[in-house]
């Protein structure tokens, strides 16, 4: 259902069409948050690769962007933890491959995700972050960058996510952030 709520939040549509009678239907975001489900598990659901807190999943891309998970290793990540608490678990992947691990600290209150791209282009992608309010988890977009060959990208968030959903994964045209 992850996957799912990703592709509605990557092609919702915008505002209704002029003279279009209102709705009362709720959103497809909101439809798709009350309808949520989430498996504890690093796994490839659809489009979309689902990462969870403690863990880093290698994978690979096809020609068309679909992924296929070399590895899940459990591990930490130095940035999420208080400078000198905790040494980096995971090493640069090989060439040709992407990993993402997502890690976090009470000490620290954050969450941080870092992304490896150890392939030969700038790649950009989709992400939404699955959060807890209260007793109900709530997926939240998440606001992304291109990174360049070779390159890591790191995006820490004051709050617990207990997972994060990774689609749309392609070439990217410029490896930057505005």
């Amino acid at each position: 259902m992850f996957a799912a709520y990703l592709a509605l939040f990557a092609l919702a549509p915008g505002a209704p069409p002029p003279g279009a009678k209102p709705s009362t239907a709720e959103p497809p975001a909101q439809a798709a948050a009350q309808q949520l489900t989430f498996e504890p598990k690093t796994k490839v659901d659809g489009e979309t690769l689902q990462v969870i807190l403690g863990q880093r999943a290698t994978f690979s891309l096809d020609t068309k962007g679909a992924l296929k998970i070399e590895k899940v290793e459990d591990g930490q990540l130095a940035v999420a933890h208080p400078a000198g608490k905790v040494k980096e678990t995971f090493e640069k992947p090989e060439t040709g491959f992407v990993a993402a691990a997502l890690d976090g600290s009470a000490e620290k209150k954050a969450t941080s995700l870092k992304i490896w791209n150890a392939t030969d282009k700038p790649l950009e992608y989709r992400a939404v972050a699955l959060v807890m309010r209260g007793q109900t988890l709530v997926p939240v977009p998440v606001q992304t960058c291109a990174i360049a060959p070779g390159g890591v990208r790191v995006e820490t968030w004051p709050r617990p996510i207990l997972a994060v959903g990774l689609a749309r994964f392609k070439p990217a045209i410029l490896a930057t952030c505005k």
